[in-house]
């Protein structure tokens, strides 16, 4: 039986998701101050505020739950990482490009916070944030979509009948003749290229305004891994006379004095890069052609080694803030003897 202290006490799991985003939202915010000091177009300003107006909300709401646990409040990322008056390194277009994204990643990660919360408090709290992120996503989409920005997704013919599959060939993908890409798989497959398009070009900006030689070389190598992606991606849909989404690049301005600390933008592309594991798993668990999931599969090792790379720069560098452990019972006897 749980005494009522257990009941009332907040899981490991409550806390992580908390933590992680207490951690994710601090900078969030930095990225949210330095656009609005240069966003010019007035509907992109007004989902900006809105999502600066989130990150702040859930950063005091978070603090308050770990003050009453008894947990400290994390370090994450402050008014030092960001310096709101340097020139702007990304137009307009790109900001809420970015916006679109990170809601998306955002609504991922609640999604799953939402899936080990016990309490209630932690339950109806997740609840709004998801609500939040969603009207955030709604806005960002809107936007796109009525300024020609957003690149939808492939249409299929309609000419379509309900089949069931009859042989195996339909998994085959290697020799032969393969049949035709599915709408799962394209669904899959697109995503991780929107995802990796935006990458792509906050690397681009990134590796132009880092101050340390080996942030730089990280960005390049990080941008060069995502280029290489970004084409084997493209291929999927354009062997199969399917459109690709457009590109960024050009959304990048010739600055070369940096907005953030490199240890906030260390810690933005690590972080994207091992979510892009998930995203990659996500997309090869849809795929029913082995030629497909082979390439995911590739895709996942290539950039878990890069991720990890990433860590260990921000380790080296004393940059990685380290999340809760659990109490380490071994290392107390050690230490009682």
């Amino acid at each position: 039986m749980e005494t009522s202290d257990h009941k009332d006490k907040i899981s490991a799991s409550e806390l992580a998701n908390l933590w992680t985003q207490y951690i994710n939202d601090s900078l969030a915010r930095c990225m949210f101050l330095y656009f609005l000091n240069h966003v010019k177009d007035k509907d992109i300003i007004q989902v900006l505020q809105y999502a600066l107006e989130l990150t702040e909300r859930h950063l005091q709401k978070v603090e308050v739950f770990l003050a009453k646990e008894g947990y400290p409040t994390p370090k994450g990322f402050t008014d030092e990482d960001v310096t709101v008056e340097a020139p702007p390194l990304f137009t307009d277009t790109y900001i809420i490009v970015y916006l679109h994204i990170m809601a998306v990643h955002g609504l991922t990660r609640y999604a799953g916070a939402i899936g080990n919360v016990v309490r209630e408090d932690q339950r109806k709290y997740f609840k709004g944030v998801i609500s939040e992120t969603l009207e955030l996503h709604d806005m960002a989409t809107k936007v796109l979509t009525e300024k020609g920005i957003i690149s939808k997704p492939p249409s299929l013919n309609n000419h379509q009948n309900v089949e069931f599959i009859k042989k195996q060939d339909f998994i085959k993908g290697w020799l032969g003749k393969r049949r035709p890409i599915s709408a799962v798989e394209i669904s899959g497959i697109y995503l991780n290229l929107q995802k990796t398009l935006t990458k792509t070009v906050l690397e681009l900006g990134f590796s132009q305004v880092a101050k340390s030689k080996e942030v730089r070389k990280f960005m390049e190598r990080s941008r060069d891994l995502c280029n290489k992606h970004f084409k084997m991606l493209s291929s999927m849909l354009i062997e199969e006379n399917l459109h690709i989404p457009r590109t960024f690049e050009t959304e990048v301005t010739d600055s070369i004095i940096s907005p953030f600390s490199d240890k906030l933008m260390m810690f933005h592309i690590s972080t994207l890069l091992s979510s892009a594991i998930g995203y990659y798993g996500e997309a090869m668990s849809m795929c029913q052609r082995k030629d497909l999931s082979l390439d995911f599969a590739k895709m996942i090792a290539e950039i878990g080694l890069l991720a990890e790379d990433g860590m260990n720069i921000l380790i080296d560098n004393g940059w990685m803030e380290q999340p809760p452990l659990a109490t380490d019972h071994e290392d107390l006897a050690k230490n009682k003897r």
